[in-house]
């Protein structure tokens, strides 16, 4: 006779990683951006597309740290050292993305 038992079960001991500061300030601005009505695509980790919605042409935006600034994290204009603010600042992320989608505007 078996017993079926929470202790039975198989563990999992893998460790549990935490997702990098990185990740984790791209996520913030995701979730953001899309409280601006925008649409926002998970390129990576650290990496996410933009778009005002359909047919409009999109951004990329991502979080890494500036060496030239003590390893702080920072958004960037894609997987690049285009560096667009600070990322403590999300606030400021999200004005220069709302303007950059502005600009680019729609597919032809």
């Amino acid at each position: 006779m078996t017993k079926d038992t929470a202790a039975d079960a198989p563990q999992n001991d893998a460790p549990k990683l935490a997702p990098s500061e990185e990740a984790a300030l791209a996520t913030v601005l995701a979730v953001m951006l899309q409280g601006h009505k925008l649409t926002v695509e998970r390129l990576g980790e650290r990496l996410v597309r933009v778009t005002a919605g359909a047919g409009s042409r999109g951004v990329e935006v991502g979080c890494r740290r500036r060496a030239s600034d003590g390893d702080r994290c920072w958004f960037t204009w894609g997987d690049s050292p285009v560096w667009l603010c600070e990322a403590d600042n999300p606030t400021v992320a999200v004005l220069q993305v709302k303007s950059a989608l502005r600009t680019v505007g729609t597919t032809p």
